[in-house]
């Protein structure tokens, strides 16, 4: 085909495809332009994520802050600036006298009065049994931790810093509103005594409150009486401890005398007429037990003197049984006198339990009612203060509380400056609210301690590492000279024991005497058996992070399923009385899956330490516990709430001002694991 054919027309024309000289000097310099463009967009982008980075650095590094956990050595839980002095006994009378107060003289009066009838004896020994379930708890870990600090100490070793503020922060408003409280009622006790004289005096000669958020009146009688048990808590524990074991005998000789006295007087037609034994239905008997529950408040007091016990693997978790069991005989003997002597309708609203004798024509007993009421609640008081300093002590000594709190007197072997600002804050509450606030606001703080008690105690058995005493540590805590020996934990309960005799030749080394102690209460492991000599056909499933990790969230899933299930009996209490079928079919699923959750916590491999003291049927009793605990904290109100969280803010505004910055764990890293090292 002809070159010039049709067929064979160029692709394109030269003189409109080349660009020019000009166009190529625009293309150009665009192009520079863009390249400079492109390059200052990746810097950018590269600096853009590099920051990205360092703020997700920076939130990884504080967020391990916030829940890095308190390490420590065998070493340090022997050391203590305080004095170990508390015997078995000594602590019982602590326990007692923290406890057994307002329940006997006020709670017993006004819950048969208006909850439960008779069977307030009933509502006690509930109470009593949701008590125990956090109490075995304390004892596990103060047997363990025999270290001041108690709730918050536990939760800081397992759950983290941020959790043990909170719980520490929660405790002291606990103890002070509880030193508070009871502080209110022994005034208002005296006053019912004297025909209210005090009370109107006070109101006639100064005035009242004007406002629902206080009290009626300005409580001078209570405001000076916190402020004596302040000094004698001052002082020093040896006179503390004196001071409540004589209250506590005098308490406890009362109730003897008020078993006698008004056996003659007890008529079984008062538990027979108006609606007999159950007046108010099981119903009545649960709400009651909620408000009974907070008569057995008090027996952690002893969790928090386990750095002044002079054996606590042993002293500790017998004193708390004991406290519990003292106490639930004493409430259920004396419910049941009080209800045989009067009616239940008949109960007066002040000092119901010394009116009873009056109403019966024996006035005399009246006047020894009421002198131990007030011994009683002087022990209570002075019970709710003992340990308040000493919370705030380990908090401060760790460094989330201001140094000056944190000091010991030499002399009294006290905080002392710690004692005088709780003590004049808990003065200060008392003068200006009224009894009924100040028990609802003790009760939030109380619920979340003991919350967070038995959900430590419940992780802690599946952590793969070994905290605290074992078994041989405990019962050794006092008999070997720490200059002359060192314990050695080769961990699954089996522990070495150096001593170092001064031989003639001076040479240790061929005196040094190796003894192996093993105790099993939970089947014996491999390395154990190899050590011992015997041989193994079996090899027992150890925890570890993986198996932790799946206890963990499964805990957080048992909280949540625990929280909707009260939620609904608190918030439709009528709705599930009544039947109404959806209701019981929710509560039903949540209940499956509670249960669920459980089995599958019990199916992973528990730590096998060996403790002085285990509390039973992990994870059974833990989560029973939290449930009974969630359920009482539900059913507070809405203004305690409101309070709580205002004390919250404070706490939480400490913390990020001061104690996030100066916590003595910042120097180690908050992934380590709080695990006793022995040196």
């Amino acid at each position: 085909m002809p070159l010039g054919s049709s067929r064979l027309k160029p692709c394109f024309h030269l003189q409109t495809s080349v660009l020019n000289a000009n166009e190529l000097i625009i293309v150009a310099g665009d192009l520079d332009s863009l390249i400079l463009i492109l390059c200052s967009e990746l810097s950018s982008q590269c600096i853009q994520h590099t920051n990205t980075r360092n703020n997700m650095e920076n939130i990884r590094q504080f967020g391990k802050k916030l829940f890095r956990v308190k390490t420590f050595d065998t070493q340090s839980l022997h050391e203590t600036e305080f004095r170990r002095c508390l015997s078995i006994l000594d602590l019982t009378g602590i326990g007692v006298g923290s406890t057994l107060g307002v329940g006997a003289y006020v709670l017993a009066g006004q819950v048969a009065r208006d909850d439960a009838g008779p069977a307030i004896i009933l509502s006690f020994i509930i109470a009593a049994l949701v008590s125990l379930l956090s109490g075995l708890c304390y004892a596990e870990f103060g047997a363990r931790i025999p270290k001041t600090g108690s709730a918050y100490l536990y939760s800081y070793v397992v759950v983290g810093e941020l959790i043990a503020f909170v719980t520490g922060w929660s405790m002291i408003m606990d103890n002070i509103i509880a030193g508070a409280g009871v502080g209110k009622a022994w005034s208002e006790y005296l006053d019912a005594m004297l025909n209210l004289t005090i009370s109107e005096t006070i109101r006639s000669e100064i005035g009242e409150f004007q406002s629902n958020w206080f009290g009626d009146y300005p409580d001078f009688l209570a405001f000076v009486l916190l402020l004596i048990m302040t000094a004698v808590v001052a002082i020093g524990v040896q006179l503390s401890s004196i001071t409540m074991f004589i209250f506590t005998v005098i308490n406890l000789a009362v109730v003897a005398f008020i078993i006698i006295a008004g056996a003659p007087y007890a008529n079984i037609h008062n538990w027979t007429s108006n609606g007999g034994f159950f007046p108010y239905g099981f119903p009545g008997v649960i709400a009651g037990a909620a408000t009974c529950f907070y008569a057995f408040v008090g027996f952690d007091v002893i969790a928090t003197s386990g750095e002044e016990t002079t054996n606590p693997g042993k002293a500790i978790p017998l004193s708390i049984i004991l406290t519990l069991v003292v106490c639930t005989i004493v409430y259920i003997l004396v419910s049941t006198i009080l209800t045989l002597m009067v009616n239940y309708k008949d109960l007066a609203l002040y000092a119901p339990l010394a009116q009873a004798f009056s109403q019966n024509g024996f006035d005399a007993a009246k006047y020894v009612v009421a002198i131990g009421s007030l011994v009683a609640l002087t022990s209570s008081m002075l019970g709710s203060i003992f340990p308040l300093p000493r919370i705030i002590y380990a908090i401060s000594k760790d460094g989330l509380l201001f140094q000056f709190l944190g000091r010991v007197n030499y002399r009294t072997n006290v905080p002392v400056n710690a004692t005088i600002v709780s003590g004049l804050l808990t003065a200060c509450l008392a003068l200006v609210f009224n009894l009924q606030q100040l028990v609802e606001m003790m009760s939030i703080g109380t619920l979340m301690s003991y919350s967070l008690v038995v959900i430590s105690t419940l992780l802690l058995r599946y952590k793969p590492d070994h905290i605290g005493l074992n078994k041989q540590q405990s019962s050794n805590f006092n008999v070997f000279p720490r200059e002359d020996s060192s314990l050695i934990d080769l961990g699954e309960g089996l522990s070495r024991r150096y001593t170092n005799a001064a031989s003639p030749s001076g040479d240790d080394s061929d005196e040094r005497q190796l003894s192996i102690t093993t105790t099993f209460a939970d089947g014996e492991s491999d390395d154990v058996q190899r050590l011992v000599g015997k041989n193994h056909t079996f090899e027992q499933q150890r925890p570890s992070e993986v198996t932790y990790t799946k206890v963990f969230w499964l805990t957080i899933a048992s909280i949540l399923l625990h929280f909707a299930m009260n939620s609904i009996l608190v918030f439709a209490e009528s709705e599930v009385i009544n039947g109404v079928w959806w209701y019981l079919f929710l509560l039903a699923i949540l209940l499956t899956a509670s249960i669920i959750c459980a089995v599958f916590i019990w199916r992973q491999p528990q730590n096998t330490m060996q403790l002085a003291f285990k509390a039973p049927l992990i994870p059974g009793l833990p989560l029973l516990a939290l449930f009974c605990n969630i359920h009482l904290t539900l059913r507070l109100t809405l203004a305690t709430w409101i309070r709580f969280f205002v004390w919250l803010v404070v706490g939480l505004l400490v913390y990020f001002f001061y104690g996030i910055r100066h916590s003595k764990e910042s120097e180690s890293s908050g992934a380590l694991p709080a695990v006793t090292r022995d040196d």
